[in-house]
């Protein structure tokens, strides 16, 4: 069977179907606590501090039902996040409320670390208030095990005044548009070092993101990190065709200055104006109000020509917790309406709920356009519900990032960037091997 892909046909204004909260499924409610009960410290756990003014404000509200509750938040960088959920879980040392993705937590759920999630909820998740994508990735063997919170959408940003000072109408559509694009957007100084890159690529950093990063952009050729060959079974996707020209072209945009290590990378760059594209998820809208205001109206955000990776960030109640039906409780408040807007408000993430009616929004941010607005045939890909896809991610990262640093002699060499994937995917096919996830 083929890697699992969600075809999604979104145009702007309807990748939330346009209804009405009123329309939607109905959220349950939580019935207050009353105020003679023992005071209650909620604690709630997550990977982006972006999202702790979306966090505050709901648990200020929920205070307001709840006046006995209180509601802490504990978030740092995702990677030391991560770090945090191997050793607290197993001793049971985790906050009231987890998020993270499914994926990421799935040996935690295989080993019963989380609290089951009550019946009003499962039936919330399946009832149309979601997108098929976010009951996919809230489900793990066939049940429910967590609920979505918000989703992570790639889409890629450029900036205006620089296309236009290039000749260029519009944004690329195309991969072929994109890395055309790249190479006649990046500025070179007398000196012939790189001031801005054209494309600014992911080819640093801790963790699984450069994988991930790599992974996406790879998906814009019809192929992923690992294939379904079987039901249940996978085998290394990336070191076919398609994963020696993307890592040409990461190499030899290095070689040839249309990108550089020696500058800023991400949103920092385009922030900074130091690139003038980059594929990246939908909390830099808000970032870019928040940190360059003056870019704002210069910019523009367009969808990935083929797909994106779906990730829902997603919420659990850990079984150690002393606090479970307070938590559940909780976990149902951040589904409301009023809530759910908040992300987008708040932290420009794209809200779980798949039900709201964003047209206003739309219109008063049209950064969020990319992520909303969807070409014709637009699917999403999923991350393989295996326990071991985070080891596997993380260390093909590691080699990514090693390969990128050497570009001088892997620039125009295939044979050689071959040889590299092939290593890499034997290495991914053994960590399935071991696991019982290989199927050749």
């Amino acid at each position: 069977m083929k890697f699992q892909t969600l075809g999604i046909s979104l145009k702007i204004g309807v990748a939330f179907s346009l209804l009405t909260a009123a329309c939607a499924a109905p959220v349950p409610t939580a019935v207050p606590a009353p105020t003679a009960e023992a005071p209650v410290t909620l604690n709630v756990w997550g990977g982006y501090p972006e999202m702790d003014a979306v966090y505050q404000k709901a648990a200020d509200a929920f205070k307001l039902k709840h006046p006995n509750v209180t509601v802490t938040i504990f978030s740092t960088d995702l990677r030391g996040f991560e770090q945090k959920l191997v050793t607290s879980l197993p001793s049971k040392t985790a906050g009231d409320v987890v998020i993270r993705t499914n994926n990421f937590l799935s040996r935690f759920i295989d080993e019963g670390l989380f609290s089951t999630v009550p019946d009003d909820l499962k039936a919330l998740i399946k009832g149309g208030a979601y997108e098929s994508a976010a009951v996919k990735e809230s489900t793990l063997k066939d049940q429910v095990v967590g609920v979505p919170l918000f989703k992570g959408s790639t889409a890629l940003f450029y900036n205006t005044d620089m296309l236009a000072e290039a000749g260029l109408a519009g944004p690329p559509k195309t991969m072929d548009q994109i890395i055309e694009y790249a190479r006649k957007l990046a500025k070179l100084d007398a000196n012939g070092d790189v001031v801005r890159s054209g494309l600014s690529l992911r080819i640093s950093g801790q963790g699984s993101g450069v994988a991930e990063k790599f992974w996406i952009l790879l998906y814009q050729y019809g192929h992923n990190l690992l294939k379904e060959s079987s039901p249940g079974k996978w085998k290394a996707d990336f070191n076919g065709p398609a994963g020696v020209k993307l890592f040409q072209m990461y190499v030899d945009f290095l070689q040839e200055k249309v990108d550089s290590p020696n500058i800023d990378h991400d949103a920092k760059a385009f922030e900074t104006k130091q690139t003038a594209m980059f594929a990246r998820e939908s909390w830099v809208v808000a970032d870019i109000a928040k940190n360059a205001p003056d870019l704002v109206g210069h910019y523009g955000s367009v969808a990935l020509p083929v797909g994106e990776l779906g990730s829902f960030e997603t919420m659990y109640v850990p079984a150690a917790s002393p606090n479970q039906a307070i938590a559940w409780d909780f976990i149902r408040f951040l589904t409301e309406a009023e809530q759910q807007f908040s992300i987008a408000e708040l932290a420009g993430w794209i809200p779980a709920r798949n039900d709201l009616d964003l047209k206003d929004f739309i219109k008063k941010n049209p950064g969020f356009e990319g992520f909303l607005g969807r070409p014709e045939n637009f699917t999403v890909t999923l991350t393989p519900q295996i326990s071991e896809f985070d080891e596997i991610e993380t260390k093909l990262a590691a080699h990514l990032v090693e390969a990128y640093a050497d570009y001088a002699n892997l620039s125009g060499s295939p044979d050689k960037i071959q040889a590299l994937l092939n290593t890499w995917a034997d290495e991914t096919n053994a960590i399935l091997k071991t696991n019982g996830h290989y199927d050749g």
